[in-house]
Formats: structure tokens, sequence, C-alpha cells
């Protein structure tokens, strides 16, 4: 028979806390990492996926419908990894200031 009692979910479930400092400020610098490898490299590719679209003929394959989605999808990439980047810094000096 199965134990369903309530001591037995305390014993195998370990107390979940906030991660400790270092592994806050290891994953806070991949996070400067990606977003400052990323951000580059998704705004070239949202360039040169645009000079496509705007270059292609409208019978070609792929469409320059299809490019500038590609293009549009790569811009949103770029600001979303400039908006981590912004908020990376903010959280740097907010806590530099608080120290």
């Amino acid at each position: 028979m199965r134990d369903h009692s309530p001591e037995r979910d305390k014993r195998r479930r370990p107390v979940a806390g906030p991660p400790p400092p270092q592994a806050r400020r290891r994953a806070l610098r991949l996070r400067r990492l990606l977003a400052a490898v990323h951000m580059p490299l998704y705004l070239a590719l949202a360039v040169l996926f645009g000079v496509w679209a705007w270059r292609s003929q409208g019978g070609s394959a792929p469409s320059p419908w299809a490019l500038g989605a590609i293009s549009l999808l790569f811009a949103v990439l770029a600001l979303l990894a400039l908006v981590d980047v912004a908020v990376i810094r903010e959280h740097h000096r907010h806590r530099s200031t608080r120290r």
C-alpha cells in the first residue's frame, strides 16, 4: 500500500529558496554574453534578409514577402536582445549603487 501522508511529501520535496549570489552573478554574466553575441548577429541577419527581400523579384522563390517576414523576425529578436542588455545594465547599476 502506498503512503499518502503529508509527512511523506515533506520528506521528498526539498525546500526551494532563492539561488545563492554566486549562481545569480553567473546567470547574469551568461545572459550578458549571449545578448552581446546574438544582438549583432540578429541585426546583421535582419539587414541581410531585408536587402535580399528588397532586391528579389516578385515571381522568384523565396518570395519577397517571406524574406521580409524573416527579416522582421530577426529584427524583433535583435530588439529583444537589446532590451535584455538594457535590463542587465540597469540591474548592475542598481546593484552597484545599493552597495
